[in-house]
């Protein structure tokens, strides 16, 4: 998949649980820092990327998740590994 396909995706993500405009939102947006983003708040964001990405990520991944653009690291890392 396209890196800022997935980048627009994940940020949309980002922006509908921390309830925030999507424009607020950089590849290196601090989620906790700068959004808000709490541990459930990340878990929701885990869950929707799992779902829309079909992939399995683990839970202390959360902790890894601290950018938009980890994020759509952890996607493109998994994803290779499920096409590898």
């Amino acid at each position: 998949m396209n890196t800022e396909l997935t980048l627009k995706k994940v940020i949309d993500m980002v922006a509908d649980v921390a309830e925030c405009p999507t424009e607020t939102i950089t590849p290196d947006s601090s989620l906790p820092n700068e959004l808000g983003v709490d541990s459930l708040m990340g878990l929701e964001i885990l869950v929707r990327v799992e779902r829309e990405f079909g992939i399995k990520l683990g839970e202390e991944q959360i902790l890894q998740m601290d950018t938009p653009a980890h994020i759509v690291s952890l996607i493109a890392g998994q994803t290779a590994v499920a096409v590898g």
